[in-house]
């Protein structure tokens, strides 16, 4: 049997599959792995302007040390590809992508993820557009 795509289900409004969508994240934001990358990410340092933060992280973009609570687990191939659209996924296929292997995953401070995902999101856009 072939699984549905996500935009299959008429029952399901776009507002409804993003709150999946968000649910899905905010999950994944309290496992091991994503736990486990950004522990693999933290570095002894000290910084005097900064007494109070006692755990950094280095970025593995821009290689700065930041306070570990400022780090975030990036997928470094996308959750959702540039040239897919999420209602043309299954759930299985968000999901398996959210935990995939620890070799995807890559702890980076959140001022490069932001920038990563600009990039990526102005990728999605160009090959939306360009499909018509």
């Amino acid at each position: 049997m072939s699984q549905k795509r996500i935009s299959d289900n008429k029952n399901m409004t776009p507002k409804e599959r993003n709150l999946l969508k968000g649910a899905i994240r905010r999950v994944f934001s309290r496992s091991d792995i994503r736990r486990a990358v950004i522990e693999a990410s933290r570095i002894e340092h000290t910084e005097p302007s900064r007494p109070r933060v006692t755990k950094w992280s280095l970025c593995g973009t821009c290689k700065k040390f930041i306070p570990t609570y400022l780090m975030v687990a990036d997928h470094i191939s996308p959750l959702i590809p540039v040239d897919t659209k999420l209602e043309d996924m299954t759930w299985d296929t968000v999901i398996d992508n959210t935990w995939c292997e620890k070799n995807n995953l890559m702890a980076i401070c959140k001022d490069c993820h932001k920038i990563k995902t600009k990039s990526e999101n102005k990728l999605r856009r160009r090959s939306k557009n360009g499909s018509k």
